[in-house]
């Protein structure tokens, strides 16, 4: 037995909510079909914590606050702590991301310091559709890093990107990244990013839409519909609509549903992955750094409650990350051990937090854009598929933003040509039934 929608939307994290408020704002029925288990944006409670799957941080002025703020979702939070603390080997100091720090820093040789500061002051004149062509190593080799003021902006680079192969991602990426940080910086919400997706889900049941749990078989094109078959359906069941948004993750997961990968798809860099150790503890320790980013390793640590409210009075959370390399295949006992001593550099003892929770080699980005695709713009459209009636979206779709804004602005541009498709396809099949009354 098929049921009846304009469109449906298979995914319900950032980048399919987006899609289904955005679709249903436009005047069209829609229902969103999300398996168990929740997404990335999913925020999870441990105890008396929350943890969000690894350390979110929302760009203030990234494309993705704009999508939020059209759909008229709120948000709040606390900014990060403004004084960042950096470590090479076990000597620990200021990190180097302006001025006053540039000064302070005894991570940074002098010779060293005078060529990141000419960096960074000619940061408003970068073109970072320019810079798509070439790898962001390749770059910094063009701007004439090298030694102490090299490794200072990688790290920025990767805490800003959250990615370590800078050998492999188009500098475009990684230029946008560093100007809004510069911009705006970022915020860390006020009870984790589930509020990002009930925002969104509020904004589409304002609007009409309507959920189910379960998961998509496949996703055919149906004459001038597309039909989606549900899995583990006794009967056969199925929704028949106008229009269809995947969203379903990564590549491989949109594709798993798909008749055929698509060919505009092949030329994806690889996914990016991180390991991340969240510590939920009942009180702060006396003198432990809130803050330890490492310049020669890619490794991060900051404390995110506060600023933002994630444990109970008196707690904190904490979120240490390893940015993984594509070919980073240690165990998850190696790379927990690291993430674990770097906590301990930053006065902060794993074993004597409340709760604990590793997680590794997670997606951060469903797939790097890379110089020989085109970069950013180079990745794939939403209309990418090359079947009619069926979209995509997710963080590695459309040429706009990285990580949560790229499943944002993804998201909202699918939903829109969704809604077009959708309201295509019942004129045409009006007009074919006033022709057929009329024999």
């Amino acid at each position: 037995m098929a049921q009846q929608h304009d469109v449906v939307v298979i995914g319900g994290g950032l980048a399919g909510s987006a899609a289904a408020a955005t679709t249903a704002r436009a005047g069209r029925s829609v229902l969103v079909v999300d398996g168990p288990g929740g997404n990335r944006a999913t925020t999870d409670r441990v105890g008396r914590f929350l943890f969000n799957r690894g350390p979110h941080a929302l760009y203030r002025s990234g494309p993705g606050s704009a999508v939020l703020d059209r759909l008229g979702v709120a948000r709040a939070g606390g900014r990060p702590p403004r004084t960042l603390v950096a470590r090479r080997g076990e000597r620990v100091g200021p990190a180097t991301t302006g001025v006053a720090t540039l000064v302070r820093t005894r991570l940074v040789s002098p010779a060293g310091k005078v060529r990141f500061g000419r960096v960074m002051a000619g940061a408003r004149r970068w073109r970072p559709d320019e810079l798509a062509d070439r790898t962001a190593a390749a770059w910094f080799d063009e701007l004439g890093l090298r030694g102490d003021e090299r490794a200072a902006v990688e790290m920025l680079a990767r805490t800003t990107s959250y990615l370590a192969d800078l050998e492999l991602v188009s500098a475009d990426v990684v230029a946008r990244q560093l100007l809004l940080a510069l911009d705006g910086g970022v915020d860390y919400l006020h009870g984790g990013w589930q509020t990002l997706l009930d925002g969104l889900a509020g904004a589409g049941r304002a609007a009409g839409v309507t959920h189910r749990r379960g998961r998509v078989a496949a996703v055919v094109p149906d004459g001038r519909g597309v039909r989606v078959e549900l899995a583990a359906a006794g009967d056969g069941e199925a929704v028949v609509a106008g229009a269809a948004v995947v969203a379903a993750g990564t590549p491989d997961g949109c594709a798993a549903v798909l008749p055929d990968r698509p060919d505009a798809w092949r030329a994806l860099g690889p996914s990016v992955r991180v390991a991340c150790l969240d510590l939920g503890m009942a009180a702060w320790p006396r003198r432990a750094r809130p803050v330890l980013l490492d310049l020669d390793r890619p490794l991060y640590l900051i404390r995110h409650d506060p600023p933002a409210a994630l444990a109970p009075a008196g707690g904190a959370v904490v979120h240490a990350m390893c940015y993984l390399r594509a070919d980073d295949d240690r165990p998850a006992a190696e790379v927990r051990a690291e993430l674990e001593a770097h906590c301990r550099l930053a006065g902060i003892d794993p074993a004597g937090a409340e709760e604990v929770r590793f997680l590794h080699r997670m997606v951060a980005c469903g797939a790097l854009p890379v110089p020989a695709a085109g970069g950013l713009r180079g990745r794939p459209g939403v209309d990418s598929t090359g079947l009619a009636g069926v979209f995509v979206a997710g963080d590695w779709v459309g040429p706009d933003g990285h990580l949560a804004d790229a499943a944002l602005t993804s998201g909202e541009a699918a939903g829109r040509a969704a809604a077009r498709h959708a309201a295509a396809a019942e004129r045409s099949a009006g007009g074919e039934a006033r022709l057929a009354a009329h024999g």
